[in-house]
């Protein structure tokens, strides 16, 4: 047994311990960390041992650059703020130690059939992790499925991510069948999902990103188009059939007496007073509850939130409007970039990776704080590690 382990790759135990890390964060944050820790060490030493003859590809410089100048867009935040021993040790947990997701698959990771393969087993424990969440409130376990972590914004917020990224690699035919058949499975559970989650966003949110992921594909196949249709009308009408979600669906916009939305009306408010009061550089990364708590809550708000329960209003007033501008910057090279690239010679990886960025960043981080969102930032940098890691072989090749 001893003697087979030691043929094994050194890229496969990194491609073996960062999907654990992804498959498993939610459920155990402590083996996800062992795990993480483990995939880093490990691309170093793969790294050290290939000195003389690595290459760092060309789009991760430009990424690293890119990424580096919005870290520089944050620092303001760090050192010039009221107490910079929160600020520190937040800025290096939220902005720089997720971001070792990204770089171990793009560095460690250079086997194409290891890349499908990772993708696909993510794709299955997603599709288990969404079934959870719709047996929980059946069985009366809680009242909002949350599947194998503790909170049902955070799957939702993933399930938005993962649409774009399961219908590409539905629909186009450079996925072996094997991911296919990964990605219906969790296309199917999420439909289940939807029913125990709740989310009425990330129901919109998901109807909005499949035309966006499917147009080319349904529209170079009719038959595609009719079975799309035929899809959608009959998840409506299975939706609209329920008095429940036929009111949970209008409360949406319902701004006088649904609680979930005064409370994100009011601690926006807050967001934007404590922007007036520091418009350059923020309260200071990580302070943003100490400030909220000591002198903005209003007084209707009795929630008593830990976040802005938006990425844009919780950025603008922690890091102000020199970092709101950096890391807004950031992600939109990302989808800009990826959105030209697809454009240009109609790849998946991009179109998926453009569509993660927009539903989990841009779409979903409207009415939820998902760039501190731990297993959720992770999984997003997995995905997008993946995915362009799979365009630069399959270009290189």
């Amino acid at each position: 047994m001893f003697s087979k382990l030691k043929h094994v790759s050194l890229e496969t135990y990194i491609a073996i311990f960062i999907t654990i890390m992804a498959c498993i964060t939610r459920l155990s944050m402590a083996i996800g960390q062992i795990s993480y820790v483990l995939a880093i060490l490990l691309t170093g030493i793969l790294i050290y041992k290939q000195r003389h003859t690595y290459k760092i590809p060309t789009y991760v410089k430009k990424y690293a650059k890119a990424y580096g100048i919005m870290l520089l867009f944050l620092l303001p935040s760090v050192l010039f703020t009221g107490n910079i021993s929160v600020s520190f040790p937040e800025f290096f947990n939220v902005w720089i130690w997720r971001i070792p997701v990204f770089a171990i698959i793009v560095l460690g990771i250079k086997n194409k059939n290891t890349l499908l393969t990772m993708l696909a087993i993510f794709l299955l424990v997603f599709g288990i992790d969404s079934l959870v969440a719709f047996i929980q409130p059946i069985i009366g376990y809680v009242p909002r499925g949350y599947g194998f972590g503790s909170s049902p914004l955070t799957i939702a917020g993933i399930m938005v991510m993962m649409t774009p990224v399961m219908l590409v690699a539905l629909w186009d035919s450079v996925f072996p069948n094997y991911v296919k058949q990964s990605s219906f499975f969790a296309l199917f559970s999420i439909f289940f999902y939807m029913h125990g989650n709740k989310s009425r966003r990330s129901w919109i949110f998901t109807l909005l990103l499949f035309p966006f992921a499917s147009w080319q594909y349904i529209w170079a196949k009719k038959k595609y188009l009719i079975l799309s249709l035929a899809v959608i009308a009959t998840v409506i009408a299975l939706f609209a059939s329920q008095p429940f979600y036929v009111a949970k669906f209008y409360s949406i916009a319902n701004t006088t007496t649904d609680g979930s939305n005064l409370g994100r009306f009011d601690v926006w408010q807050s967001s934007v007073n404590m922007f007036k009061d520091h418009p350059l550089i923020g309260v200071g990364i990580g302070q943003w509850r100490d400030y909220y708590e000591l002198m903005y809550r209003l007084p209707r708000e009795t929630q008593h939130l830990y976040h802005a329960h938006s990425n844009f209003f919780q950025l603008i007033s922690e890091v102000g409007a020199i970092g709101f501008i950096g890391v807004v910057g950031f992600y939109l090279f990302l989808v800009i970039d990826s959105f030209k690239n697809w454009m240009k010679d109609k790849n998946p990886y991009d179109l998926a990776a453009c569509g993660a960025i927009i539903g989990y960043i841009f779409l979903f981080g409207q009415f939820e704080y998902t760039l501190d969102n731990s297993s959720g930032l992770r999984i997003m940098y997995f995905i997008l590690g993946i995915l362009w890691q799979l365009k630069y072989i399959s270009y290189k090749s």
